[in-house]
């Protein structure tokens, strides 16, 4: 978590948080971390006043980049390694694991004994989850998956919280500034032409999934789904979205 003199910034792996922190240290001096996703319920106290940034993804998509993203750099890691079976799952697999986090007590169990009793967010290692065995066992019957854990982990009470879709980052990201009167032209201009950083190597997201897989996603992500109004879409079918709304904003 970042925070500054203006807002704190709470980051969601893999929800285009490297980018918004890369922005926030470059544009604000006051900015410096105060613990690596740290949760919202242990925001120090002379920062509850401020307001909130946050990400969010399509929970499909998030699952394709978690995992070419963990199983490339972190193989050996907690997550990489329990969701894997150690390298032994493919993507469906693992995936499937993360999916059923608040549904298969057994698999918690081995993850809760892989976890750290208590974690020093000021030092916490640069990999997922930073999470304790007590948290972990918080998630035990509650049906969701693991970015919807994520999600409550770090944000908590989400009211006052300025959420960036990944979908329309940079756009969202700048409308945040404006709301709080930082935008300026060289922010705004460096916002919406820098380049992606931190991006996981893959193809368009539903090529990965098979219905059934796709089908868990909807039903343990359901409530960042709807809330957030996010559907399974083929690379066509994104693409003909895309087309229509270039065309609709030209027209």
């Amino acid at each position: 978590m970042l925070a500054t003199d203006k807002f704190v910034f709470g980051h969601l792996p893999r929800s285009g948080g490297t980018f918004i922190s890369d922005v926030i240290k470059k544009f604000f001096p006051t900015a410096h971390e105060i613990g690596h996703h740290l949760p919202r319920e242990l925001l120090p106290r002379e920062y509850t006043h401020l307001p909130m940034l946050g990400t969010i993804r399509n929970p499909w998509e998030f699952y394709v980049s978690l995992y070419f993203y963990v199983w490339p750099k972190y193989a050996t890691s907690i997550l990489a390694s329990w969701m894997s079976d150690n390298g032994i799952l493919d993507f469906r697999d693992s995936v499937r694991n993360l999916l059923n986090l608040g549904v298969n007590n057994e698999r918690l169990d081995v993850l809760i004994d892989m976890l750290p009793d208590q974690v020093d967010y000021a030092y916490a290692k640069r990999n997922i989850p930073n999470t304790s065995k007590e948290t972990m066992r918080k998630v035990r019957g509650t049906g969701i998956g693991y970015y919807t854990f994520r999600f409550n982990h770090i944000f908590g009470n989400t009211e006052n919280v300025f959420f960036c879709r990944v979908e329309s980052l940079r756009q969202d990201l700048v409308s945040f500034f404006d709301t709080i009167g930082a935008a300026t032209n060289e922010l705004r201009d460096y916002v919406l032409q820098s380049d992606k950083v931190n991006s996981s190597n893959h193809h368009h997201y539903s090529t990965y999934y098979t219905p059934e897989l796709a089908e868990l996603v909807l039903v343990r992500e359901s409530d960042l789904i709807k809330r957030f109004g996010y559907a399974f879409e083929t690379e066509v079918s994104q693409l003909s979205s895309e087309q229509s709304t270039l065309k609709s904003l030209s027209a």
